[in-house]
């Protein structure tokens, strides 16, 4: 099985670009977060004839997340069941009847001395809570998407430049770090232990993907049952390197 998680930054602004990676039939789901529109305007005649079966969570404008899969799709949730949250931000599912998969867009929280970054912070707190059920479940879980945290600093392409911004303060870190160690594994790193390589690549500045500048924020965590399962974890460039691109790459993972 291999699974794609992909911030698509637009879903209607990036549909040529995200039906390319439908046409290719190479995944069996897809995680997409920040469609920017909400549930009666998602493009569904555009993607019906690849063959996957999609649940949607959207927002007008900001948001949103989408599950797509070529399997079924079953015991569906939309947001996150223990917090109260007026963005959508959240789905979790089994797919194929055997795969917890959650797929996430956390807050990016802004600065840290913005009004949006406790939010972030009680957001990721109550995610902590939420997904502490599964860390020990026999049931293989994975947590897909774009969790916009740079986790260390070689998750960032000059840590400098980012001391005061959400997605590398400590506090967010620190929380992150505490569902590794509550036994969860950051796939690609457990994969890729001293590589150093992002998943956002920003739209300003001359050749910021050549140059390396950039951050990884696209993740897939694994409770133990589901790290049994997987075979490896990588970076696709290629969504980023469309003609009308999202400024996220994909992650991939394959799984046994």
């Amino acid at each position: 099985m291999k699974i794609l998680t992909i911030n698509i930054n637009s879903i209607r602004a990036h549909a040529e670009s995200f039906i390319d990676i439908l046409r290719g039939h190479e995944f069996d789901t897809i995680l997409v977060q920040e469609l920017k529109v909400e549930n009666a305007g998602f493009p569904h005649n555009l993607f019906d004839e690849y063959g996957y079966n999609v649940k949607v969570f959207g927002q007008k404008s900001w948001n949103g997340v989408a599950t797509f899969s070529r399997d079924s799709i079953e015991d569906v949730t939309i947001g996150m069941p223990n917090y109260s949250d007026p963005n959508a931000r959240f789905i979790e599912c089994v797919v194929d009847g055997r795969i917890r998969v959650i797929n996430v867009y956390m807050p990016n929280g802004d600065t840290i001395d913005s009004p949006k970054f406790p939010y972030k912070l009680e957001w990721m707190r109550a995610f902590s809570d939420y997904i502490a059920q599964y860390i020990n479940s026999p049931e293989p879980v994975i947590i897909g998407g774009d969790y916009n945290v740079a986790l260390t600093d070689a998750d960032v392409w000059k840590p400098a430049n980012y001391t005061n911004i959400a997605i590398a303060a400590p506090a967010a870190r620190a929380i992150m770090q505490s569902w590794l160690d509550m036994g969860w594994t950051d796939v690609w790193r457990k994969m890729h232990p001293d590589t150093i390589d992002y998943t956002w690549y920003g739209y300003r500045g001359r050749d910021t993907i050549g140059n390396k500048q950039g951050l990884r924020l696209d993740y897939f965590l694994a409770n133990p049952a589901a790290m049994q399962l997987v075979k490896s974890c990588e970076i696709d460039m290629n969504p980023r390197l469309a003609q009308k691109p999202t400024d996220h790459c994909g992650l991939v993972l394959t799984l046994a």
